[in-house]
């Protein structure tokens, strides 16, 4: 029991110091290479902890080699940008001038209802409100708002502060989402007579409807 007591001490020392050395920023901000790193170190730590058969120089010399690794490579990488773009993901424009790039968010695997939850905690109730979102290399999303809707408020020029409301997302790549178009206080009746409107007789080529407080009703078509 004492032994493991120890080889848990020492472990968790060597753990904060090999971080350390590593450079580890927030969990949200670790690159793939620094997650790849941070899973393997906790496996091999693992090892003697759970068995004390296992000699403790077995977890000593892994983590070590790997926390080399990664610093020589992060350190090849500021030199190199072949090798900067082999170990870490480019940023991807999603938004362009408030326009959708859905072959992109296919590409990187990026769901319209994350995208939207992004915008949302951003205070964007649209994507047309946009000029550009970025998913950065760490996984977040970097929103830039178009000018008119960042430069002067509704205060600044006496108005009433009545907007727009929530915009709700009532359909996503070709489906109805019940629960938003209970939240708009519409039905799916109303929702496939907007469609009618605007010419668009199959739900399947819709990539987005949103509809806010005002009825503003706005459809974004898949791209074919």
């Amino acid at each position: 029991m004492a032994a493991i007591f120890i080889r848990t001490i020492l472990i968790y020392l060597l753990l904060i110091g090999a971080m350390r050395l590593s450079g580890k920023r927030q969990i949200g901000e670790i690159q793939l290479s620094e997650l790849v790193t941070t899973i393997l170190l906790s496996e091999i730590a693992s090892y003697p902890l759970t068995n004390s058969n296992i000699p403790f120089l077995y977890s000593v010399v892994p983590i070590v080699v790997i926390i080399s690794l990664e610093i020589i490579t992060s350190f090849l990488a500021t030199k190199s940008a072949a090798i900067k773009s082999i170990l870490d993901d480019k940023p991807s424009i999603i938004i362009r001038k408030g326009i959708i790039n859905q072959k992109e968010m296919v590409k990187m695997r990026l769901s319209m209802d994350d995208l939207l939850c992004e915008l949302r905690l951003k205070d964007i109730a649209s994507p047309d409100e946009v000029e550009y979102a970025i998913l950065e290399q760490n996984g977040r999303i970097s929103v830039f708002p178009k000018d008119n809707k960042k430069q002067v408020t509704r205060a600044d020029l006496n108005l009433s502060s009545e907007g727009s409301g929530v915009s709700h997302s009532v359909i996503i790549d070709g489906h109805i989402m019940d629960y938003a178009v209970k939240n708009a206080g519409k039905s799916r009746k109303w929702v496939e007579e907007q469609l009618q409107k605007k010419h668009i007789h199959n739900i399947k080529t819709v990539f987005l409807m949103t509809v806010d407080d005002k009825d503003d009703v706005k459809v974004i078509k898949k791209e074919p």
